[in-house]
């Protein structure tokens, strides 16, 4: 006997969603090599729009290949760019390299040590010397770094973005980006502090993201880390996360 459901039509909703269309060409902001698709928000978006936007730009159905980053601000549109003395940053950071390694010939009568390994132990390139340099050329931003994986992303993100648009005195930051889809990696969530000397700001923006669900500890980078190449292992012996709360 025939089975009732025999070559019926598939009426079920698919569990594939629709590709994410490509953005136009207003919704892609260059910073330097980099892509980011940026939305703007001003201070009282409608509910309906927020949605919309998410379902726009999921995270984990983005192809990388539209931007580098998704990111959203709260408005009106700032850019501390603008503030920041690029330029005269790396040439003081090529003068501070160039001490180190000036002092490290001094240094290298140490039997068995190369003029780089005594560099990494001289007093010259140091946090604080960093700190000056973030102060002198504006470079004062930087970010608390969450990672989640593809299958959590969508959430997460939407709830920081929407701690973001709220405006509200004891929320998240007004600047967030988020990795798009990277075959077999996880996504990383940048949330700014336009200030990272302020520590009670840095606390006040860890304890927003606490309420939004990021309950495991994470870690915080300043910017000029990453304009100067200050990653893990580096030569100078420097942390990378300034913080880790």
């Amino acid at each position: 006997m025939m089975d009732d459901d025999y070559d019926m039509e598939d009426t079920s909703p698919s569990s594939h969603p629709p590709p994410v269309a490509a953005p136009l060409s207003s919704e892609v902001v260059h910073d330097g090599s980099s892509a980011l698709i940026v939305t703007v928000w001003d201070e009282h978006p409608k509910p309906r729009e927020v949605a919309s936007y998410l379902a726009r730009w999921p995270p984990s159905r983005t192809p990388v290949t539209f931007a580098a980053w998704i990111a959203v601000e709260r408005g009106p549109q700032s850019n501390p760019q603008k503030a920041q003395d690029i330029a005269g940053l790396s040439r003081d950071w090529e003068t501070l390299k160039e001490r180190a390694a000036a002092s490290a010939v001094v240094q290298q009568g140490v039997e068995g040590q190369s003029a780089l390994q005594c560099s990494t132990v001289n007093p010259i390139v140091t946090v604080e010397a960093l700190d000056a340099l973030a102060l002198a050329h504006g470079v004062l931003s930087g970010k608390w770094l969450i990672y989640a994986e593809p299958h959590k992303i969508d959430d997460l993100w939407s709830r920081i973005v929407t701690a973001v648009i709220a405006n509200a005195p004891a929320g998240v930051g007004a600047r967030a980006k988020v990795s798009p889809a990277r075959p077999g990696e996880p996504h990383v969530v940048c949330v700014y502090v336009e200030d990272y000397s302020n520590e009670a700001e840095v606390g006040r923006v860890r304890e927003a993201l606490r309420r939004v669900g990021v309950h495991w500890k994470i870690g915080f980078k300043p910017d000029i880390y990453t304009h100067l190449g200050i990653y893990k292992a580096n030569v100078w012996k420097i942390r990378p996360s300034r913080y880790f709360a």
